[in-house]
């Protein structure tokens, strides 16, 4: 010990109890939700600046050119980006064009009936590969996930198919109307 009461060793304990207090405060923050997993402070609010960050992003922004738009760090944008009410906020948006185009769907169901009531074989062709990417849309399958061989296996037939008719039509003669019929045999196995 010194003269002016400097104990190194009892502060080193002391230290390290400090220490110790302070990571089992921050992994207690952590487990109560005061704190996310990656440490970072949750937001009591969104502030203005920050609606502005998720309003850039959903208008396509990036994080780092929202950075550079509003002078402030990328890593303070990705942070507010990540937080639990700023997703909250990025729900709602996604929420409302997803009804958006839901009320679109009969607009685009009448441009494709018409596409496949148009004269030109070309224009129906692209109208039946369409219809068949609105189903997929409908029933929730994404265009580039294939996740299944069975939905790769259709992919490649309803290609197939389209270019067959397109060839068949190309050998056809302009001037004369042809009904082409075509069947298809779909086999699934159980393996």
């Amino acid at each position: 010990m010194t003269r002016a009461g400097y104990d190194p060793e009892r502060e080193k304990a002391r230290y390290a109890m400090n220490a110790e207090l302070i990571k089992d405060k921050y992994h207690y923050a952590k487990v109560m939700g005061k704190r996310r997993q990656d440490g970072a402070l949750n937001l009591k609010e969104l502030k203005p600046e920050h609606k502005q960050y998720v309003a850039c992003f959903v208008n396509g922004m990036k994080g780092v050119e929202i950075a550079e738009q509003y002078n402030v760090a990328a890593i303070t944008v990705y942070r507010v980006l990540s937080d639990p009410l700023a997703k909250s906020l990025l729900g709602e948006f996604d929420e409302a064009f997803k009804e958006e185009f839901r009320s679109m769907f009969p607009l685009v169901a009448n441009a494709i009936r018409d596409g496949l009531e148009s004269p030109g074989i070309a224009t129906r062709l692209k109208s039946v590969d369409r219809w068949t990417k609105v189903c997929k849309f409908i029933d929730g399958v994404d265009e580039g996930q294939n996740t299944s061989d069975k939905t790769q296996v259709l992919a490649a037939t309803r290609l197939h198919m389209v270019t067959m008719l397109k060839k068949a039509t190309e050998a056809l003669p302009a001037a004369s109307a042809t009904i082409i019929d075509v069947e298809t045999v779909v086999v699934e196995t159980t393996e």
